[in-house]
């Protein structure tokens, strides 16, 4: 454990984890809970939400119920990670535990802070399908608008749509060879990265709203931080 909190330190969270790997959590005792959840902060640091969610779900079952502060940590990161990963339900339930769990705080305070967390969650964040992206960009241009990408989308389709009027004119006036090096291969390459743009924008703007989103749960758990 030293060598991990050594390697956690130095911000080395990959590392950190191969040191946790080495230990045999079963021989920790009564720190297995503190194992488990040093393990699913490490998970989330790195950007492994799903991971980081599935560990935390370990550590509960072995953090006492008495034991409000390390419950407390581990509703942070269940409550984080779960938005990460759009699970809202989950992450308003961790989020409600660790506004519970927090003993500094007066009952009208928790009171307040559970009022604005129900308030929250009430207008959770609405996420785009990025495969439907992608389909919809078999029209160029339809998935980048999907994605909110209005400037995207717009040379997407003129730049689509230059092309098959280049191909069809070329092919009309019987330049076979031309019409297809120059327009269907041009297609070939804007066409599916088109596809694969849209995608990737979707999967950006949904990092973007999730992230905006978690900065407002932080705002309401960690009001001092």
């Amino acid at each position: 454990m030293e060598k991990y909190y050594l390697r956690k330190g130095q911000g080395l969270y990959t590392e950190a984890l191969g040191e946790l790997a080495r230990i045999h959590a079963y021989t920790l005792g009564e720190k297995i809970g503190n194992y488990y959840y040093e393990k699913s902060l490490c998970h989330y640091l790195l950007g492994d939400f799903t991971q980081a969610l599935a560990t935390t779900k370990e550590a509960s079952f072995y953090i006492a119920p008495a034991d409000t502060t390390s419950l407390r940590e581990l509703h942070l990161i269940e409550a984080l990670a779960a938005a990460q990963c759009g699970q809202w339900q989950r992450s308003a339930e961790a989020a409600r535990g660790f506004i519970e769990c927090d003993s500094t705080l007066s009952p009208q305070q928790r009171q307040e802070s559970l009022t604005q967390l129900e308030k929250l969650y009430a207008s959770t964040p609405k996420l785009r399908n990025p495969m439907v992206a992608w389909w919809l960009s078999m029209i160029p241009g339809v998935g980048q608008f999907y994605a909110g990408e209005w400037f995207s989308g717009t040379v997407s389709m003129v730049v689509n749509g230059a092309l098959i009027g280049f191909t069809a004119a070329e092919w009309m006036a019987g330049e076979w060879l031309s019409g297809w090096i120059v327009g269907c291969g041009g297609l070939s390459t804007t066409y599916f990265v088109g596809q694969e743009r849209a995608r990737h924008l979707v999967e950006q703007r949904n990092r973007r709203v999730i992230n905006q989103y978690n900065e407002k749960i932080k705002a309401i758990l960690l009001p001092n931080d």
